[in-house]
């Protein structure tokens, strides 16, 4: 049996208001790692909280006092870093860093919450059912029509080795090499289809889980969840919120 790291990267400044986002995003964070220290993953899985450093950093001392927290399957880390190309700068921060302890990484934003027993552990279970997935999403897979195919929000899981099949180490420890702090929203969406579509170009495939929705449980609060409703997409189980 491995070991899984779930990413989930924090931003307490200003948020893009083109998302159902967070009112008081501490206030979120804080029930973020109140659900991941209760939660069961099925799973012996690690939690880190990457702070992409902002402007306002309201909550700070409270954050840094939960790093190395007991959790069901594992421990709180807190991690900080400037804002470097967003949430895809810290999820590739953090595989160079935590590369050689993990086998399995989920990522995932701070308002994104999940609230099912053993998910992590089935996500892992259909990950490893076809060496040809190679990420399972979270979210609706964009189908390619409007955008290049990936995964929304760049949010799920992936196995070490698929991840390092798509990704060089020299890409991965480059990645924040050349970009500056604070991009704008646009560039960082250019990241989130880069994320999971690099899978794609790699010949892996990306795929939902058969028993979970990927609709989050709020789906008509948010435009991209509802640009991408189907029918079956409700006879599923809900098992995340995003936002209010």
């Amino acid at each position: 049996m491995g070991k899984c790291l779930k990413i989930i990267c924090c931003y307490l400044g200003p948020r893009n208001d083109y998302h159902n986002t967070p009112v008081n995003i501490l206030s979120y964070i804080k029930e973020s790692i109140t659900n991941e220290i209760n939660i069961e993953n099925g799973y012996e899985t690690d939690v880190v909280f990457v702070l992409n450093e902002s402007p306002t950093m309201d909550g700070l001392v409270y954050i840094l006092n939960q790093n190395n927290k007991p959790t069901k399957n594992g421990k709180i880390i807190i991690e900080r870093r400037p804002n470097k190309n967003g949430s895809f700068g810290a999820y590739h921060n953090m595989v160079e860093k935590y590369m050689d302890e993990y086998d399995y990484f989920f990522f995932c934003e701070d308002d994104v919450l999940i609230h099912k027993d053993n998910y992590i552990k089935d996500f892992i279970d259909f990950c490893d059912s076809d060496e040809l997935i190679g990420f399972v999403s979270l979210a609706p897979i964009h189908d390619g029509k409007r955008y290049p195919l990936h995964s929304g929000g760049g949010c799920g899981l992936t196995t070490k080795e698929k991840f390092l099949k798509v990704n060089s180490k020299e890409y991965i420890v480059n990645f924040n090499s050349t970009d500056s702090i604070n991009q704008p929203y646009s560039k960082l969406l250019l990241f989130e289809i880069e994320f999971t579509n690099r899978f794609v170009q790699s010949g892996l495939l990306l795929r939902n889980h058969p028993k979970y929705s990927p609709l989050c449980e709020n789906y008509v609060k948010h435009r991209g969840h509802m640009n991408n409703l189907k029918e079956e997409y409700l006879k599923l189980e809900f098992i995340y919120k995003v936002g209010n």
